[in-house]
């Protein structure tokens, strides 16, 4: 590494948090200071909100640091779990005791005694959740029922969600008014503005005492313009950057090098509105969307997909080192990409036929490839769990086509516009598993065994056998087809998508009827769909791409 190189014994810019490096920027100690007041309320719930890498565990850590002896504090790092499952952590975390088969009565009866007993020590009692995005509706539902427990003037429970944007628009849903209500503090941090990103740079380079000025105003402006001022992209970009300049044997980096090093990283890290290509300015920071307006059912209920559809999926591609370009007939030599920590001495070069074989190889269980598709919507389930039973729990939906005409599959495919998992085969190399990732008129790309690899359509068109396994989000949760005379809210729901898609006026009208009915079919037949009037899941799915409702997809978005 390069730490003698630069004279430190750490290196400066390491992703994983440490006391050491914390730095506070206005933002953060604004962030802080909300959440500690909303803790002398009586209020039941704090939200800190923020996109990924701009520091919300920072200030977690700094709100734990400056919580006082007499507050009991449990965390929640991985909130992907039912509402039993929660309660037993909340349990573990607090230290109770419970029996191994404990109901949710048991469970929920231990909590509360444990509250109230804290209360008449005069403790008080917090409950912090990271990545409280990918909470399930009903696992909040149960936290709202235990800050239920209260005095005359507080709440024995506080509890603080912590996630990505998404979560905000989660706690829209109609069903989740009750938790919304209750949130009393809310606050959303925005990314370091240009004078933040050059004080945070030289605070992380001082924590280690170097004895250099590594990063020159012009290293930092390509800093600014190419992380967003995201704290977390900001250290892989230097932290690669102190690499190239080690390897260069130079202590101090170029903007030429800072361009290079963040071409290496970013290509898979490409923070949200990088086509800005700027910093937030300090008038943007002051814009706090941490309060949103109230929103119509169409915007509450397109909030179902949001919290875990595509965070761990960007994270995921980001660890793909190789990238494959299959041509028609011919195979010509790529090389493998290297990761940020490996010497270039060390970069070995392979054919694009050997990466391939490699690939698929490690592409021959079906299982692994539900994984990779479950991947791209947020959820890392292990092996026994990649199937379509798990989509349930989830509030996914699993949809198969069977038919072997490819023509067909690929043209419902792409109006669906979801990835989806295919089973391939040829002479060459058997039967394998894929995940179609990208359609294009240029290529197709596919996720084989690890890797992402770009095929022309009629090497796809070779190996492909038809048909598709693909996960969707059904609205409310429910994936059974919407029929006339049916009332309620899904009913609702479909007039409201419906009027939006025809360009109509809408009011509510929760009653399937003739008007529903109508444009109903109208829909169907400008997607070419059977216009049978009955909102099956195609036509659902059909919905869900018109709307370009949140998650992975098959094509780019339109702007």
């Amino acid at each position: 590494m390069y730490k003698d190189f630069f004279g430190i014994t750490e290196a400066p810019f390491s992703i994983v948090p440490s006391a050491r490096f914390l730095y506070l920027s206005d933002r953060h100690r604004e962030a802080l200071t909300h959440l500690l007041n909303s803790l002398t309320d009586g209020g039941g719930f704090g939200l800190l909100t923020g996109e990924v890498g701009t520091g919300k565990t920072t200030v977690l850590r700094g709100l734990i640091a400056r919580l006082t002896q007499d507050t009991q504090v449990a965390v929640i790092l991985n909130p992907a779990l039912s509402a039993q499952e929660l309660l037993a952590s909340i349990c573990d975390e607090l230290g109770l005791t419970y029996p191994v088969e404990a109901s949710y009565k048991v469970l929920t009866d231990t909590i509360y005694k444990h509250l109230l007993s804290n209360h008449s020590e005069g403790r008080q009692t917090l409950l912090l959740i990271d990545e409280a995005q990918h909470l399930m509706p009903e696992v909040l539902e149960q936290l709202r029922l235990l800050t239920n427990l209260e005095t005359e003037s507080r709440k024995l429970l506080k509890v603080v969600l912590i996630g990505q944007p998404e979560l905000q628009q989660l706690l829209q849903q109609e069903r989740l008014r009750q938790l919304a209500q209750r949130i009393t503090s809310r606050y959303h941090l925005l990314a370091l503005t240009e004078q933040e990103v050059c004080e945070y740079v030289h605070y992380r380079l001082r924590a280690v005492n170097c004895l250099f000025a590594v990063f020159d105003d012009q290293a930092i402006a390509v800093i600014v313009k190419r992380t967003q001022g995201i704290p977390r992209l900001i250290n892989l970009v230097c932290d690669k950057a102190m690499q190239l300049a080690h390897q260069q044997s130079t202590q101090q980096v170029s903007k030429a090098l800072m361009s290079r090093a963040c071409d290496d990283v970013l290509s898979w890290h490409l923070p949200v509105g990088a086509s800005t290509g700027a910093a937030p300015t300090t008038q943007q920071v002051r814009k706090d969307p941490g309060h949103p307006a109230p929103n119509t059912i169409t915007q509450s209920l397109t909030v179902l997909t949001l919290g875990i559809a595509v965070a761990l999926g960007g994270y995921w591609f980001a660890q793909q080192q190789g990238w494959l370009t299959v041509a028609d007939d011919t195979v010509t030599t790529a090389q493998v990409l290297p990761s940020t920590a490996q010497p270039l001495a060390n970069i070995q070069i392979k054919s694009e036929a050997t990466l391939l074989e490699q690939a698929i190889a490690q592409s021959r269980s079906e299982r692994d490839a539900m994984q990779t598709l479950y991947r791209l919507w947020g959820y890392d389930t292990s092996p026994s769990q990649a199937n379509c039973t798990t989509s349930q729990r989830l509030y996914l939906s699993c949809y198969q086509d069977k038919s072997t005409n490819i023509t067909a599959s690929i043209s419902g495919l792409t109006l669906i516009n979801r990835p989806a998992l295919i089973s391939m085969n040829s002479e060459e190399f058997g039967r394998y598993f894929a995940v179609l990732y990208r359609y294009s008129r240029e290529q197709v790309e596919l996720l084989v065994g690890g890797q992402r690899i770009a095929v022309s359509h009629a090497w796809f068109a070779r190996h492909w056998q038809g048909g598709y396994t693909l996960l969707w989000r059904p609205p409310l949760g429910d994936k059974t087809s919407i029929r006339f005379g049916q009332r309620g809210e899904r009913v609702e729901w479909l007039n409201q998508q419906l009027s939006l898609l025809l360009g109509e006026p809408s009011a509510t009208h929760n009653r399937f009827d003739q008007s529903v009915l109508d444009k109903l079919r109208r829909f169907q037949q400008s997607q070419s769909l059977s216009a049978d009037g009955i909102a099956g899941p195609k036509t659902l799915m059909m919905i869900d791409a018109a709307l370009n409702l949140p998650g992975p997809t098959l094509q780019p978005r339109e702007s």
